[in-house]
C-alpha cells in the first residue's frame, strides 16, 4: 500500500520520527523507509531493542503506534501513487487478480483503497497486519496473499518499493519487482534480489506489459535493430536484467536492410539457440524489426509465437498491428511476406520523447491516414501539428484511437478481402514514392513517403470520376493538408519527369487485380473511404501534377 498505490511514506516517515524524538530517541526519516512493510509493533520493538536492549512494553507499544497514526493523520494524507492507476489497470485489463499485502493495521485502509481503486480489489483481496503473526520481511504476508488469490508461487508477481517487501517476496518464492519511489539507492534492492528494478511508478507502469509478457514467455528470443539494442533493449535491460540474458539478434537500422540476408540472421540466432515450437521471439523496434522479425516467427518451425513491442510512433500506430509481415525484395516494398498476427503489442509511451523529429513525422503520417479514412474529429486535431511536436505525450490517446480503429478493421477482415483495404489509403502512392527514393539511393522514411502518398490520393479522390465512386472528395479539404505537408515534411524528391517510374512502381502494387489498372482506396469525404477504385492512368498522371503544384515539386 504505502510507496506503492499511496504517495504516503513522506508523511509516514515524518510522523515516525516525531514521535520517536518526542520519547527522547534520536533517528532519521531515511530509518524508517528501510523499516517499510514491517508492522507497526514490530518496527517499534526493534528501534526499543536497539536503544533500551529490549522490546517495548505492550501497553505502551499499543499507545505509540497510536500516537504515531495520530501525527499521520494530521499532517499528511494518502495520496495515489503517480502512475499506480494505470499498473492496476494494466493487471485487470489482463485479468490478473490484484490483493493489498500491507504491514499497515490502519481501520481506513479499505475504504480509502476502495475509493480511490474501485472496482480493483475483489472482496477479502487485502493482508493486512492483523492477518498475520509475523510481518514482512518474513514471508507470511505474501504467502497469505497466494492463498487469497489462490495461485502458486511462480503463478504471481509482487509489487514492491522497500528491501523488507522484496526480502519477504523472494523468500515467498515469487518473481518480486521493486519500483523505487523513495530514497533507498537502487544496490539495496540488488542486494535483495529483486527480478526487476525501476525508478519510479510511472515508468514501471509503462513497461508492465512488457514485464507480464517476459514471465509468460517460454523460451523468450529478442530480435531488434543497430539503434533500439542499445537505446531501448540494453536500457530495458537495467530494470530488468533478464531481458539482457536472452538470446538477441541485432540488425543493421534502415529499412534497406529488411531483406532476405537480416531474415537469414534471424531464423540461425533461433537454430542454433535452440528454439522450439513454443518459443517466442521478441520484436523491439519499429516497423522494420516488427515486420522482419513477425515474418521469420511466422515461418520458422511453421510459425512460434511473436509479440512486438513498438518503440515508434509509426510501429504503435501501424506496423506493430494488424498481422502483415514482410521483406523487400530487389528494391520492392514488402515484397514477400504472410498474414501473421503477433501474440501481443506492447507499447512503451516514454519512448516517443527520445524520437527524431523525421521518425516522429513517419508516425505521424500514419496517424494522419486513420484520421482520414476513420475519424474527422481526430482529422481536425491533428492537423494542429506543432501541439503535438511541442508535447508528445499529448499523442497519447490518439495512438490509443488508432490502434483501436485498426484492430477493429484487422479482427473484421484479417485477410485483406474487404473492408481492411481502407488501411491502403495513401499507400498506392506512398510505397511507389518510397521505392523510387530507394532505388535511387537516397531513402526516403516510410511514413514521409506515406505523407506525400496521402496528398496525391487525397487529390486524386477529389478528381476521379470512376463509374462506382459514391462522392468526390471537396477539392477544399486539400490546402489545409497541402500546407501542413510543405511546412514540416521534407520533400518527397520527385518531379513530374518521374511519373512514368512511379506508375510502373504502382503496378507492382500486390493489391492490384491486373498489372493494367492500379487499385486504389479513394475518399469520398474525410471519414468515408471507398476501396477497390480504379483511377484511369490520366487521372492518376493529372493528380500527380497537382500534388506537385500544391508542393512546389514541379
Amino acid at each position: 500500500m504505502d510507496g506503492v498505490l499511496y504517495d504516503s511514506m513522506k508523511y509516514h516517515t515524518l510522523a515516525w520520527k516525531q514521535m520517536m524524538e518526542e520519547n527522547g530517541i534520536e533517528c532519521s526519516r531515511d530509518e524508517f523507509y528501510l523499516y517499510e512493510g514491517m508492522t507497526g509493533a514490530a518496527t517499534i520493538d526493534l528501534i526499543w531493542q536497539r536503544e533500551f536492549g529490549k522490546p517495548c512494553e505492550p501497553e505502551k507499544r499499543t499507545a505509540l503506534y497510536d500516537y504515531k497514526t495520530k501525527i499521520f493523520k494530521t499532517i499528511g494524507g494518502n495520496e495515489p501513487m503517480p502512475g499506480a492507476d494505470r499498473m492496476l489497470r494494466t493487471l485487470c485489463e489482463r485479468g490478473i487478480k490484484c490483493v493489498v499485502v500491507t504491514g499497515s493495521g490502519q481501520a481506513s485502509l479499505i475504504d480509502n483503497i476502495r475509493k480511490d481503486y474501485p472496482g480493483v480489489f475483489g472482496e477479502g483481496m487485502m493482508v493486512t497486519a492483523h492477518d498475520v503473526t509475523k510481518g514482512k520481511p518474513n514471508p507470511e504476508p505474501y504467502l497469505r496473499g497466494l492463498e487469497k488469490a489462490g495461485v502458486k508461487p511462480e503463478e504471481a508477481i509482487v509489487i514492491e518499493n522497500a528491501p523488507l517487501g522484496v526480502r519477504a517476496g523472494v523468500a515467498a518464492g515469487i518473481r518480486t519487482m521493486a519500483v523505487c519511489t523513495g530514497p533507498i539507492p537502487k544496490k539495496n534492492f540488488e542486494d535483495e534480489k529483486a527480478w526487476g528494478i525501476f525508478p519510479s511508478m510511472n515508468e514501471f507502469a509503462d513497461v508492465l506489459p512488457l514485464v507480464i509478457d517476459l514471465i509468460n514467455s517460454q523460451s523468450p528470443f529478442v530480435v531488434a535493430d543497430s539503434n533500439t539494442s542499445t537505446m531501448v533493449v540494453d536500457r530495458l535491460s537495467e530494470q530488468i536484467p533478464f531481458l539482457g540474458e536472452l538470446p538477441r539478434c541485432v540488425i543493421p537500422a534502415g529499412d534497406d536492410h529488411k531483406n532476405i540476408h537480416s531474415l537469414t540472421k534471424v531464423w540461425r540466432m533461433l537454430s542454433e539457440d535452440g528454439a522450439t515450437r513454443r518459443s517466442t521471439l521478441f520484436c523491439i523496434g519499429g516497423g522494420m524489426v516488427t515486420d522482419l522479425g513477425g515474418f521469420a516467427a511466422a515461418t520458422f518451425k511453421r510459425g512460434i509465437d511473436c509479440i512486438n513491442v513498438s518503440t515508434t510512433l509509426l510501429g504503435m500506430v501501424d506496423a506493430a498491428t494488424g498481422g502483415k509481415t514482410a521483406i523487400n525484395l530487389d528494391g520492392l516494398k514488402n515484397e514477400i511476406g504472410v498474414f501473421a498476427m503477433p501474440k501481443d503489442v506492447v507499447i512503451i509511451p516514454e519512448t516517443l520523447d527520445t524520437l527524431p523529429e523525421e521518425e516522429l513525422l513517419s508516425g505521424y503520417a500514419e496517424m494522419l491516414k486513420t484520421a482520414l479514412i476513420a475519424d474527422p474529429e481526430m482529422y481536425e486535431a491533428l492537423l494542429d501539428i506543432d501541439k503535438y511536436l511541442d508535447d508528445r505525450r499529448l499523442l497519447l490517446p490518439w495512438i490509443l484511437r488508432c490502434i483501436e480503429t485498426k484492430t477493429g478493421v484487422t479482427t473484421r477482415d484479417p485477410k485483406e478481402k474487404g473492408e481492411r483495404k481502407i488501411l491502403n489509403f495513401g499507400h498506392t502512392a506512398g510505397h511507389a514514392i518510397e521505392s523510387f527514393a530507394l532505388i535511387n539511393g537516397k531513402p526516403l522514411a516510410h511514413g514521409i513517403a506515406v505523407a506525400h502518398g496521402l496528398l496525391w490520393e487525397m487529390v486524386l479522390s477529389a478528381i476521379s470520376e470512376g463509374k462506382d465512386r459514391n462522392g468526390k472528395l471537396a477539392s477544399a479539404k486539400l490546402y489545409p493538408f497541402a500546407t501542413m505537408l510543405k511546412e514540416h515534411y521534407p520533400a518527397a524528391g520527385v518531379k513530374c519527369t518521374d511519373i512514368d517510374t512511379l506508375i510502373s512502381l504502382m503496378r507492382h502494387d500486390k493489391k492490384n487485380a491486373s498489372p493494367d489498372r492500379i487499385n486504389f482506396t479513394l475518399l469520398n469525404e474525410i471519414g468515408v473511404p471507398q476501396w477497390d477504385m480504379l483511377p484511369t492512368e490520366e487521372e492518376i498522371r493529372s493528380a500527380f501534377e497537382i500534388y506537385g503544384s500544391l508542393t512546389g515539386q514541379g
